[in-house]
């Protein structure tokens, strides 16, 4: 069994937890946003708390990955979520119904992860041709993010890539889940280093304590690299181009505090909860945009 330093408290499971409930929070902050106003205080609490969710999703989404048996029924899973949210959207969007409630400018997560679990699967790979499709995810997410800022900017709708389809972060999800998994042969690529100056077996290494504290310290890093990179690039263009607020998308730096503290390990894995996780999604945007609907 892989030992853990002390202070590497937090299973996969424990880490899910945060992130769903930092989640289901920056919802509640957009419906009081929408009910009471955008500078409601308990709302803008709300926003800065749930920055947290997304790095955290990430991070399991490339540990899942990294560590599923079968990827195949991994990333069908993320797929038919990204389809049910897809026919959701379309559904809220034309059905009379809704009339006056719009999910163009939402995104949808799920092609975030999906993107990122194919990503990583694809760098992964030791076939170089394999690792060169990795470019293909990056192209779309950027196109998404262009396709965006044209809409906004000239106020038109562009059709060949109807907002269904779009992932909700662009190219931050993306760079941050490729970043993670970059963590892992940067911390092989340190361990070798120490091997070499303390004449330690690199073997030996691998699974050890310093292996684990090294491949946080990188991912926590990254974390932060990913979002300078995303508050440079909303600092470089007009915010009429976007529906983001730059400052507040900050406070996912804080994430890396949690992956500081992972354990590596699975820690509860019941069934039930494999399969919740994914439905908990739809099901709590339901209660919480349902009672802001009443509200």
């Amino acid at each position: 069994m892989k030992k853990t330093f002390s202070w590497a408290i937090l299973s996969s499971f424990i880490l899910k937890i945060i992130a769903m409930v930092t989640m289901t929070v920056d919802h509640v902050g957009v419906v009081l946003a929408n009910n009471v106003g955008y500078n409601y205080l308990p709302s803008i609490i709300c926003r800065y708390v749930g920055r947290l969710a997304l790095p955290l999703f990430c991070f399991m989404i490339v540990e899942g990955v990294l560590n599923t048996k079968k990827f195949s029924r991994y990333v069908l899973r993320l797929g038919i979520m990204a389809t049910l949210i897809l026919g959701a959207f379309v559904f809220i969007e034309y059905v009379p119904i809704f009339d006056g409630l719009s999910m163009r400018n939402e995104g949808n997560i799920f092609i975030d992860l999906l993107l990122g679990a194919i990503t990583v699967f694809l760098l992964r790979r030791k076939e170089w041709y394999f690792k060169l499709l990795a470019i293909l995810p990056f192209a779309f997410t950027i196109a998404s993010f262009c396709v965006v800022c044209i809409e906004n900017s000239e106020h038109i709708l562009i059709h060949w890539l109807p907002f269904f389809l779009r992932p909700q972060y662009h190219f931050y999800s993306l760079l941050m889940m490729a970043l993670f998994y970059l963590a892992h042969p940067l911390t092989d690529l340190f361990l070798k280093q120490h091997a070499e100056k303390t004449g330690l077996n690199f073997e030996s290494l691998k699974g050890s304590n310093m292996e684990r504290y090294a491949l946080n310290i990188i991912s926590a890093g990254f974390v932060i690299v990913a979002t300078i990179i995303y508050l440079v690039v909303s600092l470089l263009i007009p915010q009429d181009w976007v529906y983001w607020i730059p400052g507040i998308q900050n406070a996912a730096m804080i994430a890396g505090a949690f992956i500081l503290l992972y354990s590596g390990k699975r820690g509860y894995n019941a069934k039930w909860f494999q399969y919740g996780s994914y439905l908990y999604y739809p099901i709590h945007l339901l209660v919480v945009f349902g009672i802001g609907m009443l509200l």
